[in-house]
């Protein structure tokens, strides 16, 4: 489902309230001392929790004027409290302890080995990743309350952002019922819309978003191959699916990249295989042949026919 100009505009405030959090504890991080780490930031966190939080207020603030302005026929029981979820990460942990982190992180790298200037800047980059996620995550949580108190409100469907990664991609305009958890990862900036009986927003799906990116944003996101598997047909949810169960198997007598996703009975490709296996630790049997990723595939294959039998017989072609 696309989302609406409204839901849009509503993740652009968010997405920039997110960056500018971001962008205003980076000074604060330049005022760590290399000779005494911790005390310096110690210092300083006071500041940095405070830009934080007012950050994460501010984000929640959005909520009702938003949901207020796209539903306004809509019944509420009730208003969001942003103050109720400022100055807390969203799995209940206090701002203080939370941001500790960066610095936790930049010492970790300095015991690995990294000069002491890779270990501070690794520990801002890893600030900076932090007080985007914080702030967006309170405004999303802000609007599943906001959705939770109009009785009008059935479910959801995730707005995906432009320049979103592919696991996102494929889960654009998904509807989702209002128990469900936000599936999201640090930096992810997708919103939602909700669902009523009279507001449904037009039906989009993964491929529609892929065919909006430019090949250099499609490249970037996918993968050359994952994006020539595509063209040729290859099904983008297995194809994006297919790299959390990356391996290495032997097969036509060299070192094969595989996948073992979608490998059992019940998997697309799994239901293309004959023989199974039950290796030591595993739950369920898998194929005994390996599952080629896209890349193997077209390095394998003799031309674009060959390809897109390679592409169906491990199931990528639906």
């Amino acid at each position: 489902m696309s989302p609406s100009p409204l839901a849009v505009e509503h993740q652009e405030r968010q997405t920039e309230l997110a960056a500018a959090t971001a962008r205003a504890v980076g000074p604060l991080w330049q005022q760590v001392d290399p000779a005494d780490m911790r005390r310096s930031w110690e210092a300083v966190l006071p500041r940095v929790v405070a830009l934080v939080a007012a950050g994460q207020l501010g984000a929640a603030r959005e909520a009702d004027p938003y949901l207020q302005t796209l539903l306004p026929a809509a019944g509420t029981e009730g208003r969001v409290d942003p103050q109720a979820l400022a100055g807390v990460a969203g799995d209940g942990r206090d701002l203080p302890g939370l941001l500790m982190y960066p610095l936790w992180h930049a010492l970790a790298q300095i015991s690995r080995g990294l000069t002491l200037a890779a270990s501070i800047a690794s520990g801002a980059a890893f600030l900076q990743l932090l007080a985007r996620t914080l702030v967006a995550d309170a405004g999303r949580a802000a609007d599943l309350v906001g959705l939770i108190v109009r009785p009008a409100v059935t479910s959801y469907v995730r707005v995906v952002e432009p320049g979103a990664c592919s696991r996102c991609i494929i889960l654009a305009g998904r509807e989702y019922g209002l128990s469900t958890g936000f599936a999201r990862h640090p930096r992810c900036a997708c919103t939602m819309e909700p669902v009523t009986r009279t507001h449904r927003p037009t039906p989009v799906d993964a491929m529609d978003v892929f065919r909006q990116m430019t090949a250099q944003q499609q490249r970037k996101t996918f993968g050359a191959a994952a994006v020539k598997a595509i063209g040729d047909g290859a099904d983008i949810a297995q194809v994006v699916n297919a790299r959390r169960g990356m391996t290495t198997a032997t097969r036509y007598g060299r070192t094969v990249q595989a996948t073992r996703e979608g490998t059992t009975r019940r998997g697309i490709a799994g239901q293309r295989r004959a023989k199974f296996e039950r290796r030591p630790g595993d739950r369920y049997a898998t194929a005994r042949a390996p599952r080629l990723m896209p890349e193997e595939i077209y390095r394998l294959a003799n031309d674009r026919e060959h390809a897109i039998r390679l592409l169906r017989r491990n199931g990528y072609i639906v």
